[in-house]
Order: structure tokens, then C-alpha cells, then sequence
């Protein structure tokens, strides 16, 4: 790819600028600050993207100050003669970029035609020469200088090359063939002196393996039993709630089996209307009995004269009715629920034998000070160190050896080490003072710090229950004086009769008063009718009675007795539904699991069974204990073993750190060696070209002074013209930096089939004499024939064709 146009719309200080490039090399000349470097930096950033306006980045992004648009396009044309446009502006991640072959767009991704993979970084490691790299060179000391002329072999390389020798060094500083300071010699010398005091304890360890060993199967049967017991607890807890559920089951189930389908039911306005219809009936009949009916009885008179005396107070009640028979249902759900928490609380005191009723929870200080162990025993015996030994030579087999003894060796190790942990976590619960007095004054006294603990989350339940249970009774105390109220007035007013629903006592009332008034206005219908025919009578009955035998056709009954039945026995199927659904909405998920039972005998036995179960493994529980302490107290006595574990710990911690003392210089070892074989990877196949290229650059650059450049793995040679070699920290710097050109650009154009994008040269040589400058010319001339190179400079070379040359100080950009 060949840069044959750069057009500028907005960066740094150029703005609505564009040159064309030769394709084989191209000066670009100008004074201080005339934006030679600007133009550089912004073919690097249309190649591979803006830079970000982070750290020490935002610097680089040269955003135009004249407000112009951000960006520009470079126009390339590759072997083929075709034109390649990059075009990329402000926008996320670097700029938005977008990408032409000939006249068409392509996606971004054929990009790697133009860059050949390279990031930023590569690109400018092996493609750009400027001052900083170049004054970089003088700055090196010997070991640093040579590190850095290899490097020039491979992108990066310079960094891995660093890496490698601290790695190296790193390694010699934990251990040395034959270091006497080093950190894993010590520890292996010290390692032997702890194992040549452990075999004096050998003979006296035998007897007390033996009792760790009783000991950790009482502990291990005990912690079986415990599970066991745990699982006893809950089902003990699940029948106890089943059997004080049962007599409601039973009434849930027996009237499950009653049939409440309402195959017809009868609707409200039908059947105030068949109400209405047979009192009118009844009234007209009792008419023509009595043709001469002209007035109310005097019970019925009264009773709508008290009604009209009370009109307001009775009218209220009625319109209250529902308010009232709200209460009535509130009444009966507080009930319940009080009735619910009742068991809860019974549930709890019967599921935690250690409750009692004037027990108050623990502040967070107290439980700080119940929480502070005072431990009477060394843990440390319970480290299976036979078990830690086979680990241990299970790793050393692992890293040494290979195939699958290795991999075998590895399981070895990690099983080991696994089971070792686990027993280890078999400790036993340091003893702690619970002689707090605290805790006699909340009524702990006699309890273990975990059953103190266990109790704190109950206790915080039963005052919850206990909180609720009491604001369940204020609302049932109030509700019940709202209805005590009610009932007074509707006593007050005669209201009251034989049920217990207020509401329907109001209903039955104004009923009646209905009643009443009905019959009242057939009367003074009658008195203003009472000179009509009694045909006109009979019409009005047989139209009246023609209406009610539709209703009561249409429910399938022969008479008015027959509705007034059916009514009654859907009122009662209404009932028995919402009571089905009360008793489900208490018993829960427990319907299910009474349903396994086929008797109350049958679930009070399998009670009875678990509660024998409990009391069993509870009593194992205290045995085991007590044999525990036993076997504790037998080893004690067998001896001292604060010493041996104090041994035991400083082998195993000493074990512990020459494993990762040796881990650490095992790892530095391979990764320098790793390191080293894989850039004598990366380089092998280019390197005798880029060499033989680099020395006659380097020829050339000298003038014919140095004749060869020969390279092994660690070092580089230099040959003069009268066969002398010279170390790379041998030359003079100006020499030096010679070589790191022709090894530069020799690297370029070998990699030139993996990126072929120009070499960009920002005044490197400004420390040249001439006839160095002269040479680097006729250097850049000769490698402008394999690959593009543009060459910004401050000290134009009046010998420079002028068509190969861009004076910056001709182009206006205010």
C-alpha cells in the first residue's frame, strides 16, 4: 500500500487541507511548530484511531480549535493499482471509521488489508523513527543498550527480553546451587534439624493416635446422631401441628361430603318479588273476607306509629346494616386469627424446651460478651499429619516425574489435602464461660452459649406472636364494643330478636315494616276502592297469583311454601361453602397431610412413635458425650502434646514454605527460559534476511567501516572493515544508533509482506553531521524502493528533488 493523498477536515491546527504523496518517498519540510509532527500523528490516527481523552492520552487527540469537523481521510493504492480511502471522524471508540475500495464502501474489517493486523503500538515499534526513540539510545546503559538492539527482531520483543532477565534474577534471590542466604537453602536446612526431633516423639505418638482416633469416631457417631435428631425434631413438630388440626380436618372433611351445588339458584329481585307478590296475595284475599276492612290492627298500627316516631334512628340503623354485619364478620376472623397465633405460640414453647415465659433477648453487647471463647484445649491435634505426609510426596512425585504417574501423584495430593481439611474442621467447640450475670437476670441461667444463641431468633418469634396477639385483642375488644353498641340500640328500638345476626334482626324489622305499610295501603286502597266490584278484586288476585306461579314455575315448586323452602336450603349450602372455605384457608398445605391418615388413632400413634424415636437418639446424644469427655481426659494423661504440636506446626509451616519458595523459583526459572525460546521462535525464519539487509544498510550508514553484523542467542557482534569485532557497548553512541536504524528499517521492509504501510521519520537525525545526514538520505532513497517512506524535517537538503518535497511554510492555515 502506497499513501498517495492525506486531506485533512480538522485536526490540530490543519483544517480543510489535502497533499499529495510520492509513492516511494516523500520529504515534508518546515520550521518549528509548523505542524510537521501534527501531520504525522494524524495519519496514525485515521490508520488505527483517535486517541482518547483519558490520562495522558487527551494530549494526543489534537481536536481543531476553529471549530472545524474532526477528522479526515487518507487515499492509499495497494499492488493491484487500486484506490483504498480511510476515512474516520469524531465519534466512540476511537472515532467513527469508514472505508472505501475504489468508489465502493466495504466493511471495516478489510481494514487488516491496509494494516495488516498491527496495532498502534506494533505500528509505531517498527514503523516510526523520531527523536524520542532515537535520544532513547544515548540514555541505555551496556546491558539495556544490547537488550534493546536485539529487540529490533520482533514486534515487542524488547519488553519480553526485559522480562526474561528479571525473571532470571528474581529466581537467584530464593535459591542458588550453591547459595548459603538464600531463602529455600535455609529453609532446607532447618527442615532437616525439626525432622530429627520428630522422631523422638515417634513411640509416644503411637498411643495417642490411638485415642485421637477413638476420639474422632465418638465424635463423628455423635454428629450423625444429631442430624438424625434434627430430622426427628421437625417431624415431631410437623404431627404435633397435624394432630391439633385434626378436629377441624374432620369437620372439613364430613362437610366436603355434603352437595351444595346450586343447580338453580333463586335470584334477590325474584324472590322480594314472590315476597311482595304473596303478601299482596294474602292481604287481597283477606279483603274479600272482610270487604269492610278500613284500618290497621292495633298491633300493627303501633308498630308503624313507633317506626314513624323513631323514623330517623331506625332509618340510620337500617342503612348500617351492612357496616354492622362487616363487624360481625371482623368479630369472627379476629377470633380466628387469635385462635391461629395461639398455636403458634404453643407450637414454639413445644418445639424449644428451653423457652420460658420471662426470657428477654440479648442486646448486641451482650451477645458480644457471650460470643468471646475462653478455650481450654489445643485443636491442632486433630491435623491428620500421616495423611499431610502422603500429600506431600504425592506433589514432589507430581512435579518431578510425568505421564500418568504424574497425573496419579496429583489426585494423591489433592484427595489428601481435601481430607485432611475436612477432618480438621472436626474441632471440638471451644467451652466458654457462661457464667454471665446477665444472663440470670433474662432467665438463662443453666443454658449452653448455643442454646442461648439457638433461642435468641424463638424469642424474638414468641414477642412478635405475643405483640400481635395482643393488638389482635384490641381490635376484637373494640370491634366487639362497636357491636356491644349496636346491639344496645337495636335492643333500645326492639330490634332484637332470636338470631344472633343483627343485621338480619334489622332486615326482619324492616321487613316486617314493609309488610306493614303494604297492608297499609291496600286498606286505603280498600277504603278509596270499596265501592268496586269484587270482580275487579278477583282480577287483581288472579293477575297477582298468575305472577307468582311464574316464579315459582320457574324454580320448579308448587307453592310459596315450597320457594320459602328452597330459599332456606340454598341460604344453608351458602353457608356450609364459606365455612369450606374458611376450614381450607386454615389448614393449609396440612390437608394433604392429614389425608395420609386414615384415624386420629393412626396419627397420634405415628406421634407417639417419633416422640419415642426423640427421647432415644436424645439419650445416645448424652452417652456419647459423656464418652468423649472420657476419652479427652485419657489422652491428656498420655502426655504433653503441646510440644509435639508446636513441632508438628513448625514442620509443616516450614514444608509450607519451602513448597512456595520453590513453586516461586521454579516458576521465575521457566518463564525466562520460556520467554527466551519463544522470540528465538518468532525470529528464526527472519532474521539471516533482515541481518544480511540490516548490514549492508549498516554499511552504507558508515560508509563502508563496518562490514558485518553477527548475531547468537545473547548477544550481537560487529565487524570493521579491518576484521576487528566490537561488543554493541563498544561503538560510539552516534554509531550505535546507526545500527539501530539499519536494523530497524531491515526489520520494516522484511515484515513488508505482513504490513505494508509507510515509515514515518519525525526529524530522528537532527544530531547528524552532514555527512551522516547526506548517508541517512541516500539510505531513505534506496529503502523507498521496497517500502514508502515519509520524512518530516526541520533542515531541508537542497540536492532533494523539489517533487519530492512539501513546504509547510507555503501552506496557509489561520
Amino acid at each position: 500500500m502506497k499513501l498517495t493523498k492525506v486531506k485533512i477536515y480538522g485536526f490540530g491546527k490543519w483544517s480543510d487541507v489535502e497533499w499529495n504523496f510520492n509513492k516511494d518517498y516523500q520529504v515534508i519540510y518546515g520550521q518549528n511548530e509548523a505542524g510537521k509532527t501534527t501531520l504525522l500523528t494524524f495519519i496514525q490516527s485515521v490508520l488505527f484511531g483517535f486517541a482518547s481523552a483519558r490520562g495522558d492520552e487527551k494530549f494526543q487527540q489534537y481536536k481543531p480549535k476553529n471549530g472545524s469537523n474532526y477528522g479526515g481521510e487518507l487515499q492509499f493504492v495497494d499492488q493491484n493499482n487500486v484506490t483504498w480511502i480511510v476515512r474516520r471522524v469524531d465519534g466512540k471508540n476511537g472515532g467513527d471509521l469508514t472505508l472505501y475500495r475504489g468508489t465502493q464502501q466495504v466493511p471495516e474489517s478489510l481494514m487488516t488489508r491496509i494494516t495488516g493486523g498491527f496495532t498502534k503500538e506494533d505500528y509505531v515499534g517498527s514503523h516510526v523513527l523520531n527523536d524520542t526513540s532515537i535520544m532513547s539510545i544515548y540514555k541505555l546503559n551496556e546491558e539495556q543498550l544490547e537488550t534493546e538492539i536485539m529487540a529490533v527482531g520482533a514486534v515487542g520483543s524488547k519488553e519480553w527480553l526485559m522480562t526474561a532477565d528479571n525473571l532470571e534474577k528474581s529466581s537467584e534471590v530464593v535459591y542458588k546451587a550453591r547459595g548459603r542466604k538464600q531463602p529455600l537453602v535455609e529453609r532446607m536446612e532447618e527442615h532437616d534439624k525439626l525432622m530429627k526431633r520428630k522422631s523422638e516423639y515417634e513411640n509416644q505418638q503411637v498411643a495417642y493416635k490411638k485415642a485421637s482416633a477413638d476420639l474422632e469416631a465418638a465424635k463423628q457417631e455423635y454428629d450423625s446422631n444429631t442430624q438424625k435428631l434434627n430430622v426427628i425434631t421437625k417431624q415431631q413438630s410437623e404431627l404435633a401441628n397435624l394432630n391439633k388440626q385434626w378436629p377441624r380436618f374432620v369437620s372439613y372433611r364430613e362437610l366436603n361430603q355434603v352437595d351444595v351445588s346450586l343447580s338453580n339458584p333463586i335470584s334477590r329481585n325474584d324472590w322480594d318479588q314472590s315476597l311482595q307478590l304473596e303478601q299482596e296475595l294474602r292481604t287481597l284475599k283477606q279483603n274479600m273476607e272482610s270487604i269492610n276492612l278500613s284500618k290497621l290492627d292495633d298491633e300493627d298500627e303501633d308498630f308503624r306509629d313507633y317506626y314513624q316516631a323513631n323514623k330517623d334512628d331506625l332509618d340510620y340503623l337500617n342503612a348500617q346494616k351492612g357496616n354492622i354485619s362487616d363487624l360481625q364478620f371482623q368479630q369472627r376472623n379476629l377470633n380466628q386469627q387469635i385462635n391461629d397465633n395461639d398455636t403458634k405460640i404453643d407450637n414454639l414453647y413445644a418445639t424449644n424446651r428451653n423457652l420460658k415465659d420471662n426470657m428477654q433477648l440479648l442486646t448486641e453487647d451482650e451477645l458480644v460478651q457471650l460470643n468471646t471463647p475462653k478455650t481450654n484445649s489445643d485443636n491442632s491435634h486433630n491435623l491428620n499429619w500421616p495423611i499431610i505426609g502422603v500429600s506431600l510426596v504425592a506433589l514432589v512425585l507430581a512435579t518431578f516425574t510425568s505421564g500418568a504417574l504424574r497425573i496419579g501423584a496429583g489426585l494423591v495430593f489433592v484427595a489428601g489435602i481435601l481430607y485432611a481439611w475436612h477432618e480438621n474442621q472436626q474441632v471440638d467447640e471451644p467451652e466458654q464461660d457462661n457464667n454471665l450475670e446477665f444472663l440470670d437476670k433474662k432467665s438463662y441461667n443453666g443454658l449452653s452459649v448455643s442454646d442461648i444463641q439457638a433461642l435468641q431468633n424463638v424469642i424474638r418469634q414468641l414477642h412478635d406472636l405475643n405483640s400481635e396477639q395482643d393488638h389482635l385483642e384490641k381490635l376484637l375488644h373494640s370491634t366487639e364494643a362497636n357491636l356491644d353498641q349496636w346491639k344496645s340500640q337495636l335492643n333500645n328500638f326492639g330490634l332484637l330478636d332470636s338470631s344472633d345476626n343483627l343485621a338480619e334482626n334489622i332486615e326482619h324489622y324492616f321487613a316486617r315494616l314493609s309488610s306493614i305499610n303494604t297492608k297499609s295501603e291496600l286498606i286505603e286502597k280498600n277504603n278509596l276502592e270499596n265501592k268496586q266490584s269484587q270482580q275487579g278484586k278477583l282480577n287483581r288476585i288472579s293477575d297477582l297469583q298468575v305472577q307468582l306461579n311464574n316464579i315459582l314455575k320457574r324454580y320448579s315448586v308448587d307453592s310459596m311454601d315450597g320457594l320459602m323452602k328452597l330459599h332456606s336450603e340454598q341460604l344453608q349450602k351458602r353457608g356450609i361453602v364459606n365455612k369450606l372455605e374458611q376450614d381450607r384457608e386454615i389448614l393449609g398445605n396440612d390437608v394433604d397431610l392429614l389425608n395420609k391418615f386414615s384415624n386420629e388413632m393412626e396419627l397420634q400413634s405415628k406421634l407417639r412413635s417419633v416422640d419415642q424415636e426423640f427421647k432415644s437418639l436424645s439419650q445416645q446424644n448424652n452417652d456419647l458425650n459423656r464418652q468423649i469427655g472420657s476419652i479427652k481426659t485419657k489422652r491428656e494423661q498420655i502426655f504433653n502434646n503441646t510440644e509435639y504440636q508446636k513441632l508438628v506446626d513448625d514442620i509443616a509451616q516450614n514444608e509450607t514454605d519451602m513448597i512456595e519458595l520453590y513453586d516461586e523459583w521454579l516458576a521465575d526459572k521457566l518463564a525466562s527460559k520460556w520467554v527466551h525460546s519463544m522470540l528465538d521462535l518468532a525470529t528464526e525464519n527472519r532474521y539471516p534476511k533482515m541481518l544480511k539487509r540490516a548490514t549492508h544498510y549498516f554499511n552504507l550508514l558508515t560508509n563502508g567501516n563496518y562490514i558485518d553484523i553477527l548475531f547468537d542467542s545473547s548477544s550481537l557482534k560487529l565487524t570493521r572493515h579491518d576484521k576487528v569485532k566490537f561488543d554493541v557497548h563498544e561503538l560510539s553512541k552516534a554509531t550505535t544508533v546507526q545500527l539501530y536504524i539499519s536494523l530497524r528499517l531491515a526489520f520494516v521492509i522484511e515484515i513488508s509482506d505482513l504490513i505494508d504501510l509507510p515509515i514515518l521519520v519525525d526529524d530522528a537525525f537532527v544530531d547528524f553531521d552532514k555527512i551522516r545526514t547526506n548517508s541517512i538520505f541516500d539510505l531513505i532513497k534506496e529503502v523507498s524502493t521496497d517500502n514508502q517512506v515519509i520524512y518530516v524535517t526541520a533542515n531541508l537538503n537542497a540536492e532533494l528533488p523539489k517533487d519530492h518535497v512539501i513546504n509547510l511554510e507555503e501552506v496557509s492555515n489561520d
